[in-house]
């Protein structure tokens, strides 16, 4: 019995040390080219569902590992008055459970209505083919500040861009710079960069999807996909 619970462990902790690992790799790929957002999803759904996300993360498990740990974090660590900040009395995976569907609020409502346009079930394969595209956009909101809270935890800084403005003017005013305040402002620059980045990936991301589904003009493919970049990003500033 002890023996079965000890294999039972080890396979767990096997499991997250390589989702761990394929959470960069997962990143780097959805950064490195936007369609494969929904090209993935298509690859990886026609397969049987026990051979699906080997090399590749999950969206739901990389939306969990991004997004939802970042809001988490940042709901007890920033400080920041935010509505995200506000949410009390709820237990750590109650918490996980509710920033996670607000977080994909966007990619659950962007797949409904493109399933309303093609005509099809929710139940279908089709379905979770756009959710898990949509949800994978969502990356390119989540990891600068995915990597900007946790650098600033490790370094014992704030994550309050405001407080840390304050604090860039007072160190100005002194001179008093330490190393740690120069590696935070080189993680705080790469933060804007990716930061900007993403939001071009986010944009050719959604572009890209609603091409491939939704078979009008190309001008009303454009502005619905402005659209939808316009909604995502507005929503993600209270939720990422």
């Amino acid at each position: 019995m002890f023996e079965k619970l000890l294999d039972s462990f080890e396979k767990l902790c096997l499991q997250i040390i390589i989702e761990i690992l394929l959470v960069p790799v997962t990143i780097f790929k959805l950064f490195q080219d936007p369609k494969r957002c929904y090209d993935l999803s298509v690859h990886e759904m026609e397969k049987e569902e026990t051979d699906r996300f080997h090399d590749y993360l999950s969206p739901i498990k990389l939306s969990v590992y991004t997004s939802v740990i970042v809001s988490v974090l940042l709901m007890d660590y920033s400080g920041e008055q935010s509505f995200i900040s506000k949410i009390k009395g709820l237990s750590m995976v109650e918490k996980a459970l509710f920033i996670f569907l607000m977080n994909n609020f966007t990619a659950v409502v962007f797949s409904i209505l493109l399933l309303g346009y093609k005509k099809e079930k929710v139940n279908t394969i089709t379905f979770r083919t756009l959710l898990f595209s949509f949800i994978y956009t969502t990356v390119y909101t989540s990891t600068p500040f995915f990597i900007l809270i946790l650098s600033a935890m490790f370094l014992g800084q704030t994550v309050n861009v405001q407080s840390y403005l304050d604090h860039i003017d007072k160190l100005t005013a002194s001179g008093d710079y330490s190393v740690r305040d120069y590696i935070f402002f080189i993680i705080f620059i790469v933060f804007m960069i990716l930061g900007v980045i993403g939001l071009i990936k986010l944009f050719k991301a959604l572009h890209y999807i609603l091409k491939e589904n939704f078979r009008y003009h190309p001008y009303v493919v454009w502005f619905f996909t402005l659209l939808f970049f316009i909604i995502q990003v507005y929503y993600a500033r209270g939720f990422i």
